[in-house]
């Protein structure tokens, strides 16, 4: 990857998660690079294609970075608090979730973006869920319903607890939140 799109596609990473996917424009990230807006079109001849840039490249850090917590040593609960420390990471730089900030664009977004979207949520998903198996099979988390539903369960709390939090209770509420949900599940 070139180092201009490399560039590029952290800047639109950063304005998405502190102003928004529609707030932010082309011009917006020329601004910040120093650079003309038609190198960006160069690279994201649309803004569909810098969207499914944005989430390609959300899927592979973060996921990367999700199954280092979950592939690592410790237990279940500990590899929650781990993750919710990522979001919470997150929230005290004043950038929400890449994932969560897009969806809420969901019904303006191409179809190549939904696809992409959907395929990011359910990648995380699935990571999640091996914490839940573990914990289930390690009897430290009890919990009705299926590994999926609550690693999807979490994965909705720490979006929507992180954009909530930011607007209002910041990051004490948003541990607040976290912990509720952990240590519910906690044996």
């Amino acid at each position: 990857m070139s180092d201009t799109r490399t560039k590029i596609l952290e800047v639109a990473e950063n304005l998405v998660q502190k102003v928004g996917l529609n707030a932010m424009s082309y011009k917006d990230i020329s601004e910040v690079i120093g650079i003309r807006k038609a190198s960006i079109h160069h690279h994201f001849p649309k803004k569909e294609n810098l969207v499914d840039g944005l989430l390609e490249r959300c899927a592979v850090n973060y996921g990367n970075n999700y199954l280092r917590i979950v592939d690592g040593k410790g237990h279940a609960p500990e590899k929650l608090r781990k993750l919710a420390a990522v979001f919470e990471d997150g929230l005290s730089n004043n950038k929400l979730c890449l994932v969560g900030s897009i969806s809420t664009n969901r019904n303006t977004l191409q179809d190549s973006s939904c696809h992409i979207l959907q395929s990011a949520i359910e990648n995380t998903v699935s990571i999640f869920t091996a914490v839940f198996e573990q914990g289930r099979q390690e009897e430290s988390l009890t919990f009705t319903g299926t590994d999926k539903a609550t690693a999807f369960a979490f994965l909705s709390l720490l979006v929507g607890s992180q954009t909530i939090a930011r607007s209002h209770g910041g990051m004490q509420l948003f541990r607040q939140a976290t912990e509720v949900f952990i240590s519910g599940f906690e044996k």
